[in-house]
């Protein structure tokens, strides 16, 4: 990209100036790719021509005319299977960019190259190479190039600029198993070609009247949406992603007029809209809701129901099937059984608990959401919603609530089966995660996201997995990127989303214009006193800052909240080792501040003096009271393993000590095993490495 990796705060002109180059520059090189793609076709070159029109792809892909043209061109040039190949490559590049569908014309192409009418007859036109790949092609070839008639080869204004932004995405791409290629391992993503897609409904935020009834206008998303997902093959939107694109339209606490929420709707990928209502009269509340396709913005239907506010649940199942008794077509007696209580609570006190934890959960407010969540299960000690709330709500807090987060995490995980599918999903995803099932965690959180692809918690949860666990997959930080910024994309209000973006900023080849842009968005959404927000301006003094600031962070390392110290080398990550300076006085002044921290003498030796060459240093730490005789013992040995200059006296006395592990009662003592193998081995002392294994044996029997 033109000038990537460049950035400049509070220059909004200079930043659409450069955005608008990019774009230019980027449809140049797509203009000119065509040119060659089409070019080796010609010349019968198909495997170069497939190449180059790849490459056009990964440019622009929203000119669905060229990429039609080169479909039909390939599948002329007597290769079909290449051009259902291309075609599938282009649908889904398209659905990642814009989440859009092929156009029906593009579709039929491609099905007539499938099935052609007679095995000796084409069903294809060939048609004119276009004016967008003439100019592509005259560039390539050094002649000067006209310019391109106004509207030709371009996007909608609209289209180009969602483009831009997810252009503006920075990837570092490590590889972290052999040469596993993201193509190869990426299903993650909704398939476009599958156009028999269940139908999908956006419950939008309902309109209230009535003292009491505020909590029902969000509210009503999120039970709706319970209620009718997976009902007869309907599929409902997310309730955060509806209330994201919701609040990115209405200010809060508006109302919208039918057009706009129709909007709405659209811009989450529903087909449906379902607009509703919670009007008080006396002491009743009626629930009436129309419905709506969004394509035509014809109205399918009306539907209501009146009742008590104590039966609220028997009132949402009512009219959750007369909803969907418009949107399929179908008698209410041909659809299963409909029962919120079910999969919710039938305690309407932990009902409404939940309801306003869940609307402060998803503003970010976790402290006020904490205790709304317990007390939804204390009223009703089986609502295992609740409980999957409360550990997240506990897991996104400031405060050290580890064990509880587990332990919730364990509560939602007994109950799972009272769960809607969706939410049951999300537990058995995350409980896998805690208990270390990686393969089961990653296969159930692709899953994830190919039934739910509107749905941004599954999307961020497979990118944690990447991020936390990547060494254990045939996959890239890249991967982990794409899944952050879907997440991003369909929940932008939601601060946290975003902190695994930043992390990268700091741990893969560090940009600090990169990071400083990351936490000026995330700053815009959170707290200005959160402690993760203050924790991320003094990593990015430490890591980043001139002399002065860097300086005056150091200072304050002995002074500053002890929440914020304790994640402080973590969150922002400080483990680059460029930064391996700052990331040993953070831990010192941790240590000083009597902060515990399992393996900090381990850490200091590695990260903080043997990355940077200082043996001496790393072998002080080894002497420090606080060392194990594991970390005492063992570290000299990897590092002579490693080619360091380790003194003799310590490798001595390692051999002193790993002699005797066989009769050492230590809860190391796998690990020492491990260690005595390796020197045995790298001394050539063999009956000694033979008996390191057999000790080593043993403790994994036992």
């Amino acid at each position: 990209d033109f000038l990537g990796g460049f950035f400049l705060s509070g220059c909004p002109d200079l930043d659409r100036w450069m955005e608008g180059e990019r774009t230019r520059f980027r449809e140049l090189a797509a203009g000119a790719a065509w040119g060659l793609a089409h070019h080796n076709l010609a010349a019968g070159r198909i495997i170069d021509g497939e190449r180059m029109g790849q490459r056009a792809l990964s440019h622009v892909c929203t000119d669905e005319s060229e990429a039609r043209r080169f479909i039909g061109a390939l599948a002329e040039a007597g290769d079909r299977a290449a051009a259902v190949r291309f075609s599938e490559r282009f649908e889904q590049e398209l659905w990642d960019t814009l989440e859009l569908q092929p156009s029906a014309e593009t579709r039929g192409l491609v099905e007539r190259i499938r099935s052609p009418t007679s095995p000796g007859s084409s069903p294809l036109r060939r048609e004119r190479l276009p004016a967008h790949g003439e100019v592509g092609l005259a560039a390539v070839q050094g002649v000067p190039a006209t310019a391109l008639p106004e509207g030709r080869g371009a996007a909608p204004a609209s289209v180009r600029t969602r483009f831009r932004v997810r252009g503006r995405l920075w990837v570092t791409l490590l590889a972290v198993v052999g040469t596993v290629t993201f193509v190869a391992i990426w299903p993650y993503g909704p398939r476009p070609a599958d156009h028999h897609a269940p139908p999908v409904i956006a419950v939008l935020p309902f309109s209230v009247q009535g003292e009491g009834l505020g909590m029902w206008r969000e509210g009503m998303v999120s039970l709706l949406s319970t209620d009718m997902n997976g009902v007869g093959g309907l599929r409902t939107i997310d309730n955060r992603t509806v209330l994201a694109r919701w609040n990115e339209q209405v200010p809060e606490g508006g109302e919208a007029d039918r057009e706009t929420a129709l909007e709405v709707a659209q811009a989450t990928g529903a087909r449906y809209a379902l607009l509703g209502s919670a009007v008080a009269i006396g002491s009743e509340v009626r629930l009436s809701a129309d419905i709506f396709d969004t394509e035509g913005g014809t109205q399918m239907g009306a539907v209501q129901v009146e009742g008590s506010p104590d039966s609220v649940l028997a009132l949402v199942d009512r009219l959750a099937v007369q909803s969907l008794v418009v949107v399929l077509g179908q008698e209410a007696s041909g659809l299963p059984p409909i029962d919120l209580a079910s999969v919710t609570t039938a305690s309407v006190p932990a009902l409404t608990a939940w309801l306003e934890a869940e609307a402060l959960f998803r503003r970010g407010d976790f402290e006020a959401a904490i205790p709304m969540y317990e007390r939804a299960v204390a009223a009703d000690s089986t609502f295992a919603l609740a409980f999957y709330g409360l550990g997240n709500a506990y897991g996104w807090s400031e405060g050290d609530l580890a064990s509880r987060t587990l332990e919730a995490f364990e509560q939602a995980m007994r109950r799972v089966d009272r769960l809607p599918p969706r939410k049951a999903a999300l537990v058995r995803a995350v409980h896998a995660w805690l208990h270390w099932a990686l393969q089961e965690a990653d296969e159930l959180r692709r899953r994830l996201v190919r039934a739910y692809p509107d749905n941004a918690e599954a999307w961020f949860l497979l990118g944690d997995l990447y991020h936390d666990r990547g060494v254990w997959f045939p996959v890239s930080l890249e991967e982990a990127q794409r899944c952050f910024t879907r997440a991003v994309e369909l929940d932008p209000e939601f601060a946290l989303y975003r902190v695994h973006a930043i992390d990268l900023a700091f741990t893969i080849d560090p940009d600090s214009a990169r990071a400083a842009r990351l936490i000026e968005d995330y700053k815009r959404l959170a707290s200005a006193d959160a402690l993760h927000t203050r924790r991320l301006e003094l990593g990015f003094d430490l890591a980043f800052g001139d002399q002065e600031h860097r300086d005056r962070a150091l200072a304050s390392l002995d002074t500053v909240n002890l929440q914020l110290l304790r994640y402080l080398p973590v969150s922002p990550p400080l483990s680059h080792p460029r930064f391996w300076p700052q990331f040993e006085a953070v831990h010192l002044a941790q240590e000083r501040r009597g902060l515990a921290l399992p393996r900090r003498t381990r850490t200091l030796f590695h990260g903080a003096a043997m990355g940077r060459g200082y043996l001496g240093k790393a072998l002080e730490y080894l002497d420090r009271p606080q060392a194990t005789t594991y970390d005492r013992v063992c570290q000299p040995v990897y590092a002579h393993i490693d080619g360091f200059p380790v003194p003799a006296d310590r490798l001595e006395e390692a051999v002193a000590v790993l002699s005797q592990i066989d009769s050492t009662s230590n809860l190391n003592l796998l690990n020492l095993a491990y260690c005595a193998a390796f020197l045995a081995a790298a001394q050539g002392r063999w009956a000694e490495h033979a008996r390191a294994v057999e000790v080593g044996r043993r403790e994994v029997d036992a």
